[in-house]
């Protein structure tokens, strides 16, 4: 448990700062553009997530898992056909965006003037940085340098800062293309640093020689089966997610999008400070590790720590949600509040669904965690396209249109998290100990008790949340015994003595 605590005290702190900046960035972007501007700039990054997981080519975690997983002179192969791979993805969806960019306008952003047609064609550019981005950052994360990665994430998010308000000022301007710049910006700080990080790393010599060699065939159907998934799964998950937003424009307008962007980014930035520390962690550790016994021992003593740290800071957001989103947006967000509340109690499902879908992918199977995958956007985005457009009734349940669309987010995270519990018994033999269900059972009653205080408030009731918060934020001490606490313990003093 202490080795994840202090991989999470080293990235963690990283993801804290990012997530800081990041929120900060956020306040600028929606007080100069408010909630329609908040939208469009969702439906640029929405077409850049599209276009750089699928341009991957299987994705940073197949390179990790590949990577970490031989050593060698196997790892050296797997290294050219990983490099060879991304170009092809680069050189492919690079052309795919350009040709495509008025049908995406047209039918996505709803919006087919000149002006959005070329800034999504610009939009190659920040893919084509992205990617490299993120396949540089893999090999870090390959060598363990947890360190460095915390300083790229950390300097994306001052680049981002730093440029949010000359950009958004741009924007307010009518020029499109300052949202492409507010997505390249920080890539862009990301790679030049991640190409120093690499070279430093030692990782140059094989990258280099990668162009002169060709990709062994048995690689190329390593990396081929993660591309299987990630195209299968992505081509279907990324258009649910642009129907979803499409329809929320057509149906409602670009502030509504604002609103549910709001309320996405937020429940993603409180599971991301976590997730982007102890998945750095997992990925790794997870693929290298090979006894069936030692990796049950690790995960058993591992997801409870990763509930009792999910749920204090998840908990806290349904406390104080209209103090949040006055604080990091504006009082024109407050609507947002019908969405969060389900999201935010969705929190600890969508962390765990995360640790599990690091086991299968660490364990090679990629296909299966991107079945559930597939099965929560689809479900998510019919229910919601349903509920939009008026195919169903959320009042009969006493559900307003937006409060709908966050209970379903809510259920079929809850139903993804089931299937991945059947998946891992069945393709990676486990299951979890009763000790795990029993810390789980815990941290969802006391998120039960943080929902039922803020459910309908749009004013924080002092005297009742900040007690509750206290007392919830305290309740991972449970976990340690007399020797975890004094290690962890020792383990705090030896920081603050650095």
């Amino acid at each position: 448990m202490l080795t994840l605590l202090r991989a999470i005290a080293t990235t963690g702190g990283a993801s804290g700062i990012s997530m800081l900046l990041g929120l900060l960035t956020n306040k600028i972007i929606a007080v100069m553009l408010g909630p329609s501007g908040v939208g469009l700039l969702a439906s640029f990054r929405a077409v850049q997530d599209v276009v750089t997981g699928l341009g991957s080519l299987g994705g940073t975690a197949a390179q990790v898992q590949a990577l970490s997983s031989v050593t060698g002179e196997d790892r050296r192969r797997r290294v050219i056909a990983c490099i060879w791979l991304t170009l092809t993805g680069m050189a492919v969806f690079s052309t795919g965006l350009l040709v495509a960019a008025p049908a995406i306008a047209e039918h996505f952003f709803r919006d087919p003037s000149p002006e959005i047609v070329t800034a999504v064609r610009c939009m190659v550019v920040s893919f084509s940085v992205s990617l490299g981005a993120a396949i540089a950052l893999g090999f870090v994360n390959v060598s363990g340098a947890i360190g460095w990665m915390a300083l790229a994430q950390i300097a994306a998010s001052v680049a981002s800062l730093v440029a949010a308000w000359p950009l958004a000022t741009l924007a307010g301007q009518g020029h499109p293309l300052a949202y492409v710049g507010m997505i390249a910006t920080p890539v862009a700080v990301q790679l030049a640093i991640a190409v120093i990080m690499t070279s430093r790393l030692g990782w140059m010599p094989q990258i280099a020689a990668a162009f002169r060699q060709r990709p062994a065939r048995a690689d190329i159907m390593h990396f081929l089966v993660y591309f299987a998934a990630n195209v299968g799964g992505g081509l279907i998950t990324s258009s649910c997610m642009l129907i979803l937003r499409a329809t929320i424009i057509e149906t409602s307008d670009q502030a509504t999008n604002g609103l549910f962007q709001a309320s996405w980014t937020l429940t993603q930035q409180n599971l991301t400070l976590l997730m982007a520390s102890f998945g750095t962690y997992l990925l790794p550790t997870l693929s290298a590790t090979h006894d069936i016994e030692e990796r049950r021992r690790f995960l058993d003593e591992t997801i409870p720590v990763i509930i009792m740290l999910t749920v204090p800071m998840a908990a806290v957001g349904l406390l104080f949600m209209p103090l949040v989103l006055r604080l990091l947006y504006s009082a024109a967000f407050l609507p947002a509040i019908e969405l969060l509340r389900w999201m935010l109690l969705a929190n600890l499902f969508s962390a765990l669904v995360a640790v599990f879908v690091v086991l299968l992918l660490a364990r090679g199977r990629p296909l299966a965690s991107a079945a559930t995958e597939v099965m929560w956007h689809v479900g998510f985005t019919a229910t919601c396209v349903a509920v939009l457009t008026g195919v169903v009734d959320p009042g009969r349940l006493g559900l307003g249109r937006l409060e709908a669309l966050g209970a379903a987010f809510f259920l079929f995270h809850g139903l993804r998290l089931a299937c991945l519990l059947v998946f891992c018994r069945a393709k990676v033999s486990y299951v979890p100990a009763r000790r795990v269900w029993l810390v789980g059972a815990l941290g969802f009653s006391l998120l039960l008790i943080a929902a039922w205080i803020g459910w309908s408030a749009h004013d924080v009731n002092w005297a009742i949340s900040v007690p509750a918060a206290i007392m919830i934020c305290a309740s991972p001490l449970l976990l340690l015994n007399r020797a975890r606490f004094r290690r962890l313990l020792g383990l705090v003093r030896a920081y603050v003595a650095r």
